[in-house]
């Protein structure tokens, strides 16, 4: 892929400098990266900025630093002269933090520049974040990270959203990032984000009270060995499946959950994720919804069911 020639970035600025920020750097900054990678004939000097207000402050700032020294990064600890200089910025903070960081950004942006999003946010969160960069003439991209920069590095896989997406994810693409577009609405990738981590730390949360517990008894291994049946087709699959089929099983699974609760308090452990399971599928036999004939509906309408007669919310 070709970037368009409407964007090549000299300067990069990486606002947060943790574990999402020094593994950008290590990608833009180490061999083979952006830095070193200059179009034939292009002498002009590519510059990497890492701002973070922890830096050199305690030791683990004092590492961070060290680190940013060590890939020749010039470090700042607030938002100022160095900023002014950035034509693409990741910012990488706490997601609370990100509307903070943004309306501190935006007055020192060029216009035009590129303001990407990495921060963990609602999508209505991302929305304030986008009007704090437009208001100062940059361009808002939303980008949900959807796996470990710890794992991955700068080739974490993100998803891209915005009027600007296209434009940033080329140049990503060109320079190694894994990157793909999902629409020009901004916030809708963090949405994505979110609804992906319910799904992923609710079976974080899981294992921790399923796996402590077979710990205790003796049987860890035998319980992991006992999910290799869901190793024969796709999650995507595997988790349709088991929404489809609630509505017809809701009450027969709730009726296990008791059983498992009890196992569960014999063991000594809190049987936290169990009672809230137990308390949603009961929500479910309490609407009613099984159908007469038994037979299992497709996603769409059972997603129907569960969101007209089940799941309640303003």
């Amino acid at each position: 892929m070709t970037t368009p020639a409407a964007f090549e970035p000299l300067t990069i600025a990486l606002i947060g400098f943790g574990e999402g920020g020094s593994a950008l750097a290590r990608g833009l900054c180490g061999d083979g990266g952006w830095r070193g990678a200059a179009r034939p004939g292009d002498n002009r000097p590519r510059r990497v900025i890492a701002i973070d207000t922890a830096l050199d402050l305690d030791d683990r700032g004092r590492a961070l630093g060290n680190a940013a020294r060590g890939l020749d990064i010039a470090i700042a600890r607030d938002y100022g002269a160095q900023l002014r200089e950035a034509d693409l910025v990741f910012c990488a903070v706490p997601g609370e933090d990100a509307l903070q960081a943004a309306t501190a950004a935006a007055p020192l942006l060029k216009p035009g520049a590129l303001y990407l999003d990495l921060c963990t946010v609602t999508g209505r969160m991302a929305e304030d974040d986008r009007a704090a960069i437009e208001a100062g003439g940059a361009r808002y991209v939303d980008v949900a990270v959807m796996g470990s920069f710890f794992g991955h590095g700068h080739k974490a896989p993100m998803i891209l959203a915005g009027p600007d997406a296209a434009l940033a994810a080329a140049w990503m693409k060109d320079h190694g990032f894994t990157v793909s577009v999902l629409g020009p609405k901004p916030g809708s990738a963090s949405a994505v984000k979110m609804m992906r981590s319910v799904m992923l730390k609710g079976l974080e949360a899981l294992a921790v009270e399923s796996f402590v517990a077979a710990q205790r008894q003796g049987i860890l291994e035998e319980v992991l060995d006992c999910f290799g049946d869901l190793d024969r087709e796709p999650f995507r699959r595997y988790a349709t499946r088991l929404l489809e089929t609630h509505v017809v099983h809701a009450k027969r699974r709730w009726e296990e959950m008791a059983l498992v609760e009890r196992t569960l308090v014999e063991t000594g452990v809190e049987p936290l994720m169990t009672r809230a399971i137990a308390a949603s599928h009961k929500r479910t036999v309490d609407a009613a919804i099984a159908p007469a004939d038994g037979k299992v509906p497709p996603l769409e309408q059972a997603l129907a069911l569960l969101s007209t007669k089940v799941v309640r919310g303003e």
